[in-house]
């Protein structure tokens, strides 16, 4: 990738690590930032990986969108009145794109994710884990918008709605303890050497399930949210139909008997 690359895009054995690469910057959204983040997250998706991880290189996660560019409505060529909602229809592209991974996604939050094109990534992931003094916040009410990025979507269904319109509304700071209390993120950690060596053994945990049933178990996770019971245990009983017939489950299942077995003996 080329030297004033706004991300870095590593391929690992079983992992994909996607890093925001604009501290000077503190890794703030940029149409650049924003066509190379698409364009890694099609690699990612055409790619035979099992996760994703998310994170920003510098004291900081990200800031949002460089306020001196079109994504904040400076030096905008378009003179439609509709020009801001096609910006964001592109910078939201990212949004989906991430969410929409069957991959399990992980925001690795090194520092502070604010705003949308802050936040909005690190909520669009599966999972977030944060350091200590991280935070996290969002702007509308003191630019008199609305929240973008997917925020009115994605946060309430964490926090719930009333949280969330507080975060939206009062910009409200959240702490990293916080929002670990909430449900904003899933665990807190010391320092970044802390959240590195959890992320790590998060993909060795993943590393160790087929890549076939760690997907489908993320789609049926998915449909859950919206789902009937009834629907949700059909859903169930054909995905694990399927599971039961492969080469994995075998292998797992005589695993798993001879070490009960194994136990019981010692016992």
């Amino acid at each position: 990738m080329m030297s004033d690359a706004r991300i870095e895009l590593e391929l690992r054995p079983g992992a994909a690590l996607l890093t925001l690469n604009r501290p000077e910057r503190l890794n703030a959204l940029d149409p650049q930032m924003l066509e190379e983040l698409l364009e890694a997250l099609g690699t990612v998706a055409r790619s035979e990986t099992n996760a994703l991880v998310l994170t920003g290189r510098g004291r900081l996660f990200s800031a949002g969108v460089d306020l001196d560019t079109p994504f904040f409505m400076e030096h905008v060529d378009d003179s439609s009145v509709y020009s801001g909602k096609r910006l964001l229809d592109w910078q939201h592209e990212v949004i989906e794109a991430i969410y929409n991974l069957p991959i399990p996604t992980i925001a690795a939050l090194n520092g502070d994710a604010c705003g949308g094109g802050g936040l909005g990534l690190a909520m669009a992931c599966d999972l977030r884990f944060a350091v200590a003094d991280a935070r996290f916040w969002m702007v509308p009410g003191a630019l008199d918008v609305v929240q973008d990025f997917g925020l009115s979507w994605l946060v309430q269904r964490q926090v719930g709605p009333s949280r969330a319109l507080h975060m939206a509304l009062m910009g409200y700071r959240v702490t990293a303890e916080e929002a670990r209390h909430w449900g904003l993120v899933n665990e807190v950690f010391a320092d970044a050497d802390a959240l590195k060596a959890a992320v790590d053994a998060v993909l060795g945990r993943l590393s160790e399930q087929g890549p076939d049933a760690v997907r489908m178990l993320k789609t049926v996770v998915r449909l859950g949210a919206t789902s009937s019971l009834h629907e949700q245990l059909q859903v169930e009983a054909i995905a694990n139909g399927l599971a039961f017939q492969s080469a994995e489950f075998t292998a797992k299942k005589k695993a798993y008997l001879t070490k009960l077995g194994a136990d019981r003996d010692r016992g």
